[in-house]
């Protein structure tokens, strides 16, 4: 499984992805469209101290349409299709100097989604840190009920000020918010020596096995020190992914993972990840996305 995870030489990639605007897909995260086709959602900074998040729309995982600003002063989205009707975007929401926190939109239809007009937005309020000294965000959608009446938010919160470490939350009926600090995830991470940030993770079922993939950093403040780790729930165990790109680039961040119907129809897991400039081949830098075939059993 590592080997899909991990060889973009083996897969359709692209680097550097950028919508048909020509703005760079940060953090972009895939998912298939009911519809047909794919969706993904993603920032860009038109202004230093503001982010917008973005939808664009693909038939072939590789180019990208622009469709709608989901939200301003925002960023790091991430989406869901719910089993019943519908989606969830979760953003890190703030700008211009505030401390982030996090939001999530209910769209109840596909419609809904493309114009842009959630029926219902949630601000959870902070819970692990002062709201008006440090942040939480960089959400994942762990688990959604199909009405999304209880759903499951991993995120990061800026601990005393100093790292990001792993936080988990359920809201309940787009109302009702409870979090707590995810301690084992922490250790498992620094256990390979991630002293820096511990912040943004994503989780796939791709066939029979769970994947569970999180960024961290080596040193503080050392950007070509990030790297992706896989992390097993059961065992409390975590391990580094050795990433094969064409180049040779070696810092990391911002994983997701999803599994999905490739163009060709076959299974096929796709992994979006952000390529540090600091240790970034040429031509590899800013946002890349990867898919492999396969066959599962």
């Amino acid at each position: 499984m590592d080997d899909l995870l991990t060889d973009v030489t083996a897969g359709v990639y692209r680097y550097g992805v950028r919508d048909d605007r020509g703005v760079a897909m940060d953090t972009l995260k895939v998912i298939g469209d009911p519809a047909g086709g794919y969706l993904a959602v993603y920032h860009s900074r038109p202004r230093r101290d503001a982010f917008t998040v973005h939808l664009a729309r693909s038939d072939d995982l590789i180019t990208w349409r622009h469709h709608a600003d989901l939200d301003h002063d925002a960023s790091q989205p991430t989406i869901a299709a719910l089993a019943g009707q519908g989606f969830l975007v979760a953003v890190e929401a703030g700008g211009a100097g505030r401390p982030a926190w996090l939001r999530v939109h209910h769209y109840p239809t596909r419609r809904a989604l493309l114009d842009a007009r959630p029926a219902r937005t949630f601000d959870a309020p902070h819970t692990l840190v002062p709201a008006d000294r440090y942040a939480e965000g960089t959400p994942h959608i762990a688990y959604a009920a199909p009405d999304a009446s209880v759903v499951d938010l991993g995120f990061h919160y800026f601990r005393d000020g100093v790292v990001d470490r792993q936080g988990a939350g359920r809201l309940t009926d787009l109302r009702h918010w409870e979090s707590a600090a995810d301690p084992a995830l922490d250790a498992a991470v620094e256990a390979w020596g991630a002293r820096g940030n511990i912040g943004g993770r994503d989780t796939a079922r791709v066939g029979s096995e769970w994947v569970t993939l999180i960024e961290g950093q080596l040193r503080p403040r050392d950007w070509g020190s990030w790297r992706v780790f896989r992390y097993d729930r059961g065992s409390g165990k975590a391990w580094p992914l050795a990433f094969r790109t064409h180049g040779g680039s070696t810092a990391f961040a911002n994983p997701t993972v999803t599994f999905l119907q490739a163009p060709t129809g076959m299974d096929a897991v796709v992994v979006t990840l952000f390529v540090f400039s600091e240790g970034a081949a040429p031509g590899e830098a800013g946002p890349l996305l990867f898919y492999r075939e396969l066959k599962i059993d």
